[in-house]
């Protein structure tokens, strides 16, 4: 396996992915409005800030994103991934453990101290997260507020 960037010519290919790992369980996300798709994967992946990585088996098959953005922060660099996805054929069988692992590799090259995101506490993302070295910060919460309509 190996990381890349991801390449434009994969955008396509990556939004099938996308849509297929979330459309599913435990996400069950509902995009059904394609412009709006277009917009939020163009919004991760267009802006000054992004970092869209891109996992590739033997084969050369893109078998997994992670979609974020680099802050500077006063501790360093950081990466937020706001979306991070193994094919569906391909979980539980240590691919999403390697892509992180690679993910390191390139980080630390470009001198990036921490990574961070967010999940929810009741998918089985949460314990692949903790399995792979990401803890709850003790003090932090996230918060959310829906705009009256």
């Amino acid at each position: 396996m190996r990381v890349s960037i991801l390449k434009e010519c994969d955008f396509t290919e990556m939004k099938e992915l996308f849509l297929d790992v979330f459309s599913n369980e435990p996400w069950f996300d509902k995009w059904d409005n394609e412009k709006q798709l277009n917009s939020y994967i163009k919004d991760l992946t267009e802006n000054n800030n992004s970092l869209s990585l891109a996992l590739y088996d033997e084969k050369d098959k893109l078998i997994g994103c992670s979609l974020g953005y680099i802050f500077n922060w006063w501790e360093g660099r950081e990466y937020f991934i706001k979306e991070f996805f193994i094919s569906r054929k391909r979980q539980n069988q240590g691919a999403g453990s390697i892509f992180l692992a690679l993910i390191n590799n390139i980080l630390s090259t470009e001198e990036i101290r921490h990574i961070t995101l967010t999940t929810e506490k009741t998918v089985p993302a949460y314990q692949f997260y903790k399995k792979n070295g990401f803890s709850v910060l003790k003090d932090s919460v996230y918060l959310v507020k829906k705009v009256p309509e």
